[in-house]
This record gives structure tokens, C-alpha cells and sequence, in this order.
């Protein structure tokens, strides 16, 4: 199929708003790479203009290694399929799907086969003889998929292309997808807000904000290891807790300190953060929801806090309490009877806590 590879990428547009800036990245030839951030953080931008629906303001673009920065789009050799799936409503479905072929002048024999390939692989041969409006939103979805792939590109652009979805076939079409993906083996770059998705679906994830890369990396990579403050709290249901505190010691030891609690850190850990902090240093916490562990008594090292809300989920329980200014999720695996005002005491996982410079936002462990 194809590879991607962007080289120092950045879109300006009028008066002097830049898009993307100084974007770098490579998309492996059959990988499933996921662009990841919030709205307005330039990962559609980043899509349009490998697509070539946008041409780059600085910046080079290669597909295969080919330099395509200055090709059309129609001369790249890539499929986009949008969030509104931009269906032709006066066109059936057969017509839908064919329609990128007939614009290449291809033979009807083959553009037949080619159709009803496709449309067997998405399991909508039975649809071809209908138009959009007969059918439900996942049905308009893989006529958008079908057609994007019946011309074998040799990578797949998609913009949130599940969003207008219901939340259960959101799911459903995510499982197929990915398996599709994969069969097929086809590069894909896939746009999306929703960090769910993005750890479900990707071999890799970039994830973006303001317009520049925070981190590349795997799903466990992104989360196990955030590089930035931004990535631990973007990634994650419920995402990462926060806590300012100030790193400094005490009776020789090195602690984390908050208003009215502090935190002993091992030798090891203390000593990393002292020479890239020093004390004295301000620092925000980091801490998944799933690594504090909650006690009903006092036990060593524990920190006393009071319930603020529980939310029963089912199979876990986040339980939020509240530390300094801070509120803190707790995720536990089981259902647990616990009332607001209640006092429990909690401990963190000294091997899962996670540390960032306040002034830069970077990790520091």
C-alpha cells in the first residue's frame, strides 16, 4: 500500500492563524495511526493536507517517499470519508459506490466486480439497489467506506468518520472497522476527538494540541507514559488526577508536599526529581484513577479524606474525594456502599505516580 511522511508541516491561514505548527511524523506502510486532540487542535487541518485539500504553508509531504506536496488531490492516490458522509442523495447505492471509478473511465465489467466486491466485504449487497435516504446511519456509513475503498488507494484518510453515530453502533462499527483495517492491511489516518477510539483502534496515536505534536506513541505507551502533562490528562476515562504540590525534603528525605498532607518518595524517585527540579520545585502530581488504593482504616502511609461524590458505575465505583484544592477520582473494581462525607483513608502506587514540572508542563517521572 503506502506509507506517509510528513516533514516540518505548517498551515497559516489569514490574518496569522497557524493551524499546525512544525507538524512531523511517519505513518508506516498498513499501520492504523490515529491523530488525536481536542476541537481547534489541528488534526483535521493535518488530514486535509495530506488529502490536498489543503496546501501546506511551509512543509513537505510524501507518500510512498514520492514528494506530493504540489500533486492534486485526484493524483495522490488516497480516500477520504468524512464525518457527514456526503452520500450523492440522488444516486442509489450501486452508483454511490461506482462513482469514483466511472470518474476514472474504467470499463463497466470491471467497475461491476469491483462494487460487489466491496460491497460484500462491507455486507451491503443487499442495499445497492437503494438510495441514502432509505438507509439507516451505520447502513450510510459503510456505503461511505465502501466507496472510499473500491478503488484500492493506497491510504485511507478519515475524519470522525463514526461520530454521527449512536453510542452502541459507534462500538459495534469501531470492532468492525479495525478488523477490516487489518485485513486488508491498508494504511489508514484516522481523525478523532474521542480518546476511547483512539486506544481501541491504533497501532499508534499522535496527540495533538494546539496545533503541535505532544507525544507519539502505542495506546499503552500514551498511557502508561505520558510526556506531557496534556497527554496524561487527555488520555484516560476518568483522566489522570492532578495535585500541586512542592518537592522538597524532610529529615533527609525527599517528599511531595501539599497543603495538608505530604507524600515520602523513594530514594530513587526523589533523587531523579531532585536533579531535574531541585528543591523547592513546584510540581503537579499525576495520578490514574485505577492506581490509588482505598482503605476503611488507618494504615502506613495513608492519607485521611473525606467522600465528595460517588458514582456507581456497575461492575466499579469512582469515588471522589476532595485533597487541598484538588478533586480527586478513586476507581474501584467493585461495587461499594459508600456515603458523601464518609471518611476513608487512601494510598498511592509509588511504581504509577507520575510527575511534571508546573512551569512546563513536562514529565519529569
Amino acid at each position: 500500500m503506502g506509507s506517509v511522511r510528513l516533514e516540518h508541516i505548517t498551515k497559516i491561514f489569514p490574518p496569522n492563524v497557524v493551524a499546525v505548527n512544525d507538524i512531523n511524523f511517519k505513518v508506516k506502510d498498513g499501520e492504523f495511526f490515529v491523530l488525536l486532540g481536542p476541537s481547534g487542535c489541528g488534526k483535521t487541518t493535518t488530514l486535509r493536507i495530506i488529502a490536498g485539500l489543503e496546501k501546506p504553508t511551509k512543509g513537505r509531504i510524501y507518500i510512498d517517499e514520492e514528494d506530493v506536496t504540489e500533486l492534486p488531490p485526484r493524483k495522490r492516490d488516497v480516500a477520504m470519508v468524512f464525518q457527514t458522509w456526503a452520500l450523492y442523495p440522488h444516486m442509489k447505492v450501486y452508483d454511490n459506490i461506482a462513482f469514483p471509478l466511472k470518474l476514472r473511465k474504467m470499463p463497466k465489467d470491471v467497475i461491476n466486480k469491483k462494487v460487489k466486491e466491496v460491497a460484500k466485504l462491507l455486507r451491503i449487497e443487499n442495499l445497492l439497489d437503494r438510495y441514502p435516504k432509505q438507509l439507516s446511519g451505520g447502513q450510510q456509513q459503510r456505503v461511505a467506506l465502501a466507496r472510499a475503498l473500491v478503488r484500492n488507494p493506497k491510504v485511507w484518510l478519515m475524519d470522525e468518520p463514526l461520530s454521527n453515530l449512536d453510542a452502541l453502533l459507534r462500538v459495534q462499527m469501531r470492532a468492525e472497522l479495525k478488523k477490516l483495517q487489518k485485513e486488508l492491511k491498508i494504511t489508514t489516518i484516522y481523525v478523532t476527538h474521542d480518546q476511547v477510539e483512539a486506544m481501541t483502534m491504533a497501532d499508534r496515536i499522535a496527540v495533538m494540541n494546539m496545533g503541535r505534536i505532544e507525544q507519539i506513541g502505542t495506546p499503552h505507551e500514551v498511557y502508561h507514559n505520558p510526556r506531557t502533562k496534556f497527554v496524561g490528562g487527555f488520555i484516560g476515562s476518568p483522566p489522570m488526577n492532578f495535585i500541586r504540590m512542592i518537592f522538597t525534603s524532610e529529615n533527609g528525605k525527599f517528599v511531595l508536599k501539599g497543603e495538608n498532607f505530604t507524600i515520602k518518595l523513594p530514594d530513587e524517585l526523589g533523587n531523579i526529581i531532585n536533579s531535574e527540579i531541585g528543591e523547592g520545585g513546584e510540581v503537579d502530581l499525576g495520578i490514574r484513577p485505577e492506581h490509588i488504593y482505598v482503605s476503611s482504616a488507618e494504615e502506613k502511609d495513608t492519607i485521611p479524606v473525606t467522600v465528595y461524590v460517588v458514582e456507581p458505575l456497575g461492575t466499579e465505583t469512582i469515588i471522589n474525594v476532595k485533597m487541598d484544592d484538588s478533586i480527586v477520582k478513586i476507581k474501584v473494581p467493585k461495587e461499594i456502599d459508600l456515603m458523601p462525607g464518609s471518611k476513608i483513608w487512601i494510598k498511592f502506587d509509588m511504581d504509577r505516580i507520575h510527575v511534571f514540572d508546573r512551569k512546563t508542563g513536562k514529565a519529569v517521572i
